[in-house]
């Protein structure tokens, strides 16, 4: 009851400390709306009669300026009488050089203006209209210029004027008295009002929130209040409805949990037990049928480490003395019997009167892992061995070299690494399928390892790559090549032995490069990189065979990486240039040329036969044709522009690759350049070698056929020195025949017969081709083929290559003289 006396007492000081400061803002409140609303009113009163003046004064000026101009006197006085009629015009005068010319006022006129203007703050001085007010009375000075007919100079007069506007005036203070009236009276009705909704929609809500706080201390959870006041109080009900709410929920939470973690603790899946400082079990908590069968018995009260075996309890028991030392869990692994166990033991903590920690035991959690580990060497296995062959992959391959190298550089011992890769084992995925190549691979990955030594690492590296690593072959480098290179022998043996899968036999062969260590080698990479180096040496000499390391090999693989890499930058810059060597007949007349390219590498020539083969194995032979025939045009539309070339001149032979030939922009390409250098296509002739016809016969017989017909001849080029068929000399659009610079050479006079070069005149002749012998570089050889049916000719007898100013100079040193 005191309690809630003190309640409405400050509940009562509350109504009236809003009530005092209510009527303090009221009045505060009421000065300043009067004010401000009085001189409103006041200031709009003058503003409004200053701007009459203004308007009026100006009219009637130019009025009296127009009329007094035509000396209209009358008219002017006229003017400013009927000024005088409006009812709030009490005087108006219109002053030059101080006398009173025109007046509302009869008596003033011509008489000295009495009027002090500087006790109104008015002057004379001021161009621009002056106003004043004095009260309800306005007074106004307006300039006024003006020129009559007998005076020429300008005459300068002013305005006086004086308004009376107080009954208005009085009429506005009554305005502004009456509106300020109800000003108050509004307030005072406001004021009455919130003190009113202050005491419904504060006070009152207010002191039943007090209430409802009491009941949550009295422990009354989930009730709620419903007030129905104002929105903002409306929030803070809901607000304290919630909190009633979730109290009431969090307690039941509580209770909840409590019920959980028992149940918890009878539902863990893994064993823990409550030891104390002594390590005796005081209690078990969680899995009551743990897998492990030596914790089904009741271990309270007996040590901890009772059930475990004597290492094991060893470890166990120390585990246990570094968590009571570090005051902080503990995690570590064993085995006991079959089972991969996780202990962890977190020692319980408290504080003495000290404030110091106490420890009262230690929780221990027993989890069996047996599963994870399990999984865990799986995926180990998994990352280190091949699932196909079960031998060791890549990855463990290059751990294990890596041990290796560094305990042979230990004790000084030599060993060997094998890089084995089979030969044409493509064939076999793309005939028979992946499923036969891969159990092949299985089986040959199960033959090296039954040749090797138990020691000795055998790995698949990928795809049909293996790898042997042989360890302690010898004292020297010399020897452990050398027996690296028998048990490469054995093993190639082996290979070569027939596989049997499902009904097919295969017999296959193997590439196998061999690298020593310790030399040279920094890393496991590298050893593995100088293998595989030395297998596609062993590649490049033929298959089937067996090639150990040399730095040559490096050295030749670097510069042929070096070669590619700066024939791709001169492909990009156009660092080549092009010669021409010129055909002749048996006239002298020069009858075409070869366009043929040449590179200088960083001012080092390079041999056409070396980056030309380099471009064809990159396939950078596409853009650096598309050069070739592009610049070949380009030459040939200058040359005939500039008539440089004789009338015996019928074609420039352009060398075409087979990979240029196959792709399938190329006959777009060498029909735009034709056509956009304003050429003939029968101006260019497209040499072709016989390999060739090696790809798809059909289409390159489509391909030439529409060439052909669009105008281009086709020169075959290195006859009889490739492909040896006979038959698409009959079936294909060919013109001509080039007889290759290595039968002519065997041309040594015509007492001796060279067959080869007499069997492809006669076949070229019986054909209808063409007959051209290129290498020419003796008289003797072209009398042999002038006598034997071959009438043109290329070689060093007549030129060699040149570049674009020296051919002109060669064509205009061999055309024959004009005749008349």
């Amino acid at each position: 009851m005191k309690k809630a006396r003190k309640l409405r007492r400050k509940q009562g000081s509350l109504r009236k400390i809003l009530l005092s400061w209510s009527a303090i803002a009221l009045g505060i409140a009421t000065l300043l709306l009067s004010y401000f609303l009085f001189q409103a009113l006041t200031q709009q009163f003058s503003s409004t009669w200053s701007n009459k003046m203004e308007a009026e004064l100006s009219g009637l000026r130019l009025t009296l300026q127009h009329q007094l101009a035509d000396e209209e006197w009358s008219l002017s006085d006229q003017t400013l009488s009927r000024m005088a009629t409006r009812p709030h015009v009490s005087h108006l005068v219109l002053l030059v050089d101080g006398k009173v010319l025109l007046s509302t006022r009869r008596a003033d006129i011509g008489q000295p203006f009495q009027t002090d203007l500087n006790a109104l703050h008015l002057s004379k001085d001021n161009p621009q209209f002056q106003f004043v007010q004095r009260g309800g009375h306005f007074y106004g000075l307006q300039p006024l210029q003006f020129r009559t007919r007998e005076l020429r100079e300008q005459q300068q007069g002013w305005l006086f004027a004086h308004y009376d506007a107080s009954d208005q005036r009085q009429q506005m203070l009554q305005n502004t008295g009456l509106r300020i009236a109800l000003l108050i009276l509004l307030l005072v009705l406001y004021t009455l009002g919130l003190q009113r909704i202050v005491q419904r929609q504060v006070l009152r809500p207010l002191y039943r929130l007090v209430q409802f706080t009491r009941t949550l201390q009295a422990g009354q959870l989930g009730q709620t209040i419903h007030s129905g006041s104002s929105s903002e109080f409306a929030h803070l009900e809901g607000a304290f409805n919630n909190l009633s709410l979730h109290l009431q929920h969090s307690m039941q939470q509580i209770r909840d949990q409590h019920m959980r973690d028992q149940a918890f603790t009878r539902a863990f899946p893994d064993v823990a037990f409550l030891l104390d400082n002594d390590g005796i079990i005081r209690s078990r908590y969680g899995n009551q049928e743990s897998p492990l069968p030596a914790l089904h018995a009741d271990l309270t009260g007996q040590p901890f480490t009772c059930w475990l075996q004597p290492l094991a309890a060893e470890r166990i028991a120390e585990h246990r003395d570094q968590a009571l030392a570090s005051q902080d869990m503990e995690i570590t692994e064993f085995r006991h019997e079959d089972f991969y166990i996780e202990s962890r033991m977190t020692p319980l903590l408290s504080q003495n009167d000290d404030g110091q920690p106490l420890v009262n035991g230690l929780l221990w959690l027993i989890r069996d892992i047996s599963e994870v580990k399990r999984k865990q060497q799986q995926i180990e296995y998994q990352a280190n061995f091949d699932s196909l062959t079960r031998l060791a992959n890549r990855r463990f391959a290059l751990l294990h070299i890596e041990k290796k190298m560094a305990h042979a550089r230990r004790v000084g011992k030599y060993g060997a690494v094998l890089f084995i890769d089979l030969d044409h084992f493509k064939n076999i995925n793309d005939s028979l399928g992946h499923p036969v190549g891969d159990k092949l691979l299985v089986q040959m990955g199960e033959r090296l390892n039954n040749l090797v030594r138990s020691e000795d690492l055998t790995a698949r590296l990928g795809g049909d790559e293996f790898l042997v690593l042989f360890d302690e072959l010898g004292d020297t480098p010399e020897a452990a090549a050398q027996y690296g290179s028998d048990c490469a022998e054995r093993l190639l043996a082996a290979i070569r032995e027939p596989f049997n899968i499902d009904i097919h036999c295969f017999h296959l062969s193997a590439s196998i490069g061999i690298a020593v260590f310790p030399a040279d080698q920094n890393e496991a990479a590298d050893l593995i990189r100088q293998s595989d180096t030395a297998m596609y040496h062993a590649k490049a000499q033929g298959r089937s065979g067996i090639s150990i390391y040399t730095q040559n090999m490096q050295q030749e693989t670097q510069d042929k990486l070096n070669l590619y890499n700066d024939l791709h930058q001169a492909i990009q810059q156009q660092a080549f240039t092009l010669v021409f060597q010129p055909q002749l007949n048996q006239r002298g007349e020069v009858t075409g040329a070869e366009v043929l390219c040449r590179w200088n590498n960083r001012g080092t020539p390079v041999s056409p036969d070396v980056f030309i083969r380099a471009a064809e194995e990159t396939r950078l032979i596409l853009p650096l044709g598309q050069w070739i025939l592009t610049e070949s045009c380009r030459v040939l539309k200058r040359w005939r522009q500039e008539n440089r070339l004789p009338d015996s001149f019928r074609r420039l032979a352009v060398n075409i690759s087979p990979a240029q030939f196959m792709d399938d922009n190329f006959e777009h390409y060498v029909t735009a350049q034709v056509n956009s250098h304003s050429l003939c296509s029968a101006q260019l002739e497209l040499e072709i070698t016989e390999s060739i016809f090696l790809g798809d016969k059909n289409i390159i017989r489509s391909k030439m056929e529409r060439l052909s017909s669009l105008g281009f001849t086709f020169a075959l080029d290195d006859f009889g020195t490739g492909y040896s068929s006979l038959s698409y000399l009959q079936h294909l659009p060919l013109h001509k025949l080039k007889i290759d610079r290595s039968f002519v050479m065997d041309i040594e006079d015509d007492s001796k017969p060279a067959r080869i070069v007499d069997s492809i005149i006669q076949m070229g002749q019986n054909l209808g081709m063409e007959i051209i012998a290129e290498g020419v570089e003796y008289d003797a050889q072209r009398m042999y083929l002038q006598n034997h049916g071959c009438y043109e000719y290329q070689g060093y007898l007549f030129s060699r290559p040149l570049t674009e100013d020296e051919f002109i100079e060669f064509v205009r040193q061999n055309e024959p003289p004009s005749t008349h």
